[in-house]
């Protein structure tokens, strides 16, 4: 590779569009949760874990890139792994703006994702806790005698159980 730096700013400009699409996605899942459509839940966590497929081939080429760099300028000794910042450290002012600039809009990216992520994760839990209230009614609702007679005909059991949403 001729040039890693070069090579590295478009993987992150790649980075920061595929990652600007996953919290898109990320909203549209806050939206499906809500709407309690598990279906539209279902495809976009598709869409996402191909996106995360293309991020992690990305993730795979920035780190070889980094360690090209990290040789060509003798940061390989370094007893811990070379950074973003290391490199910028050695380039010309007008580079390492660039270069921080997208390192700095990524991580920008990287936190409102993981914001979002959060969100949706309380969002999915509160549903949880309160299919399984509605559930554990509807079990103690029933009796033995609860179901069907021979006829078809449905037989008596215990009515009007209350339910109640603890998380609200």
């Amino acid at each position: 590779m001729a040039n890693p730096v070069a090579d590295l700013e478009g993987i992150l400009n790649e980075e920061i569009t595929l990652y600007g699409r996953m919290c898109a996605l990320e909203e549209m899942k806050s939206e499906a949760i809500l709407a309690k459509n598990g279906k539209e839940l279902e495809e976009i966590s598709r869409s996402q874990e191909d996106l995360l497929g293309v991020v992690s081939a990305l993730e795979e080429r920035r780190i070889g890139l980094i360690d090209e760099y990290a040789e060509r300028n003798h940061l390989d000794d370094l007893p811990r792994q070379v950074t973003l910042r290391d490199i910028v450290f050695l380039m010309d002012e007008d580079s390492s703006h660039r270069l921080m600039r997208l390192g700095m809009d990524l991580k920008k990216l990287l936190v409102r994702l993981q914001s979002l992520h959060t969100t949706n994760t309380t969002l999915i839990d509160d549903n949880l806790k309160f299919f399984n209230t509605l559930l554990s009614g509807l079990r103690s609702s029933m009796t033995i005698e609860a179901g069907y007679s021979r006829r078809g005909v449905e037989k008596t059991r215990i009515a009007d159980s209350l339910l109640v949403n603890r998380t609200a």
